[in-house]
């Protein structure tokens, strides 16, 4: 029992670290020693298709849409498409007093899901360039000027814009704000030694005759960036390509939807895209994808583990008592945000805190139940996003 406790709680705690330690550590030494040049690139201004996919968005797409009117790139160079997927709402309503040669509609009857919007809308789109936009995400002016540049080099197939979390009125703001720029100091990294393993679908950029239809029940954002990695393109992060959203979970039971969502999902785009886990044909970016979204999906286990094997070994070692007890002071700061912290304007730096104690535990209860849904196959092909402007 000593023996195999000992064992697990190795291994998790090895685990942890390669996530938050190890892996970033290793990125900014690799950077380093290639110290790649700052290339200055060329203003470009391809034929653009901006894309849109919403179902029942009637509380926000006018300002979507006027948002993406707004933009700065050459009028004759850029397109908007927006695609209702099966709205019941007055969402299609709305859109039409905008719809021009600049802006076109199409709408599915039924709701299929995402996946089919997306494929359907690439489709009816005429420009080199896709860029695709989250319907609750306000896009920087320079934004798409930003992520075009990039194409200038053939051997760039995509660019992913980085999230501003823009207005504090959520529960989780704060928490979800610094693992945006956890993520977003790892993408900064990643981009420098080649692609990056992760993409965000509020903003991203690929050139349309790479794109790959994609199946239901991915994530359409690393699916996407995985089919074009695959082909040996560069899939890259362009930190001034801005854009704005309020915190993605509104609350506690819709952040462990929605974690639970991303996980399954992405889980199942990589199975498919499992190639590109072999490191003798893509190298290094094989064991980052293996990192970062496959072994820090494993975190809850890892918590899991050191927990009960610490739980053992501290009736037998006083190191294991401490580390045990570290634990429990940790569960209790995370309880203690809810019941204590949440809305206190007082001791700040306690509440942040308690705050990002309680969004991990929370979010690695998601991961948990999306690990468990992908291992039993069960596939979410529709999502009714729960918005954050109601």
């Amino acid at each position: 029992m000593i023996l195999a406790s000992s064992v697990m709680f190795v291994l998790s705690v090895t685990g942890i670290l390669l996530i938050f330690i190890i892996n970033p550590v290793l990125l900014w030494i690799l950077s380093l020693l290639k110290s790649k040049k700052h290339i200055e690139h060329p203003i470009f201004y391809p034929s653009v298709s901006l894309i849109i996919v919403a179902h029942n968005a009637e509380d926000m797409i006018v300002k979507k849409v006027k948002n993406a009117l707004s933009l700065d790139y050459p009028s004759d160079n850029y397109e908007i498409i927006v695609f209702s997927d099966g709205s019941t709402d007055r969402t299609e309503k709305l859109i039409k007093p905008f719809i021009s040669s600049k802006l076109r509609l199409f709408s599915s009857t039924t709701h299929k899901g995402k996946f089919s919007g997306i494929n359907k809308a690439v489709e009816m789109s005429l420009g080199e360039i896709i860029v695709f936009s989250d319907v609750d995400a306000i896009i920087d002016k320079k934004a798409i000027i930003s992520l075009s540049r990039y194409f200038s080099k053939s051997d760039v197939g995509g660019v992913c814009g980085r999230i501003i979390i823009y207005k504090d009125i959520m529960e989780l703001d704060t928490a979800q704000a610094d693992y945006f720029r956890f993520d977003s100091l790892i993408k900064r990294l990643e981009s420098q030694l080649g692609s990056i393993s992760s993409n965000t679908g509020t903003l991203y950029a690929i050139r349309r005759a790479l794109f790959q239809p994609v199946p239901p029940a991915v994530t359409d954002d690393l699916y996407v960036s995985l089919s074009i990695i695959k082909k040996n393109y560069q899939f890259i992060f362009e930190p001034d390509a801005k854009v704005y959203i309020k915190a993605p979970s509104i609350n506690p039971a819709h952040e462990i939807l929605r974690r639970r969502r991303i996980v399954s999902q992405s889980l199942r785009g990589i199975y498919l895209m499992r190639d590109l886990l072999n490191p003798f044909k893509y190298g290094f970016f094989s064991i980052r994808i293996l990192i970062n979204k496959i072994i820090r999906r494993l975190l809850p286990i890892f918590m899991l583990l050191i927990f009960f094997s610490s739980l053992v070994l501290s009736f037998h070692y006083l190191f294991f008592r401490i580390i045990f007890f570290l634990q429990i002071i940790f569960y209790l700061l995370a309880v203690s945000y809810l019941s204590l912290f949440q809305h206190t304007s007082h001791l700040r730096i306690v509440a942040r805190i308690t705050s990002l104690a309680y969004y991990l535990c929370l979010g690695n209860f998601g991961t948990l139940l999306g690990l468990i849904d992908f291992l039993r196959g069960k596939r979410i092909v529709k999502w009714e996003p729960s918005r954050t402007d109601k």
